[in-house]
């Protein structure tokens, strides 16, 4: 998946986190992540309340702007940096 974007109007009602449910199967979810900007406040708020934890490192060669949240069970947790 590339994007995952849910219209304004939409917002606050359960669409994202649905989509995100349905589009993860459990299976995929632990080696799930996600990159958003670090100005996007809406995004990385989606995210953290659904247990993704912010890498303190960008992804090897994204643009430095850019913020990498890994699924909760995600391997890499146990040899990254995470911010709390």
């Amino acid at each position: 998946m590339t994007d995952l974007v849910v219209a304004p109007a939409a917002r606050g009602r359960g669409v994202g986190t649905g989509l995100l449910d349905v589009l993860l199967l459990p299976a995929m979810d632990e080696r799930a992540w996600a990159v958003t900007d670090h100005q996007d406040t809406a995004a990385l708020n989606f995210f953290r309340c659904r247990g993704r934890r912010q890498t303190v490192y960008p992804q090897p060669g994204a643009h430095p702007t850019q913020i990498v949240l890994l699924a909760p069970r995600h391997p890499a947790l146990s040899e990254i940096p995470v911010l709390p």
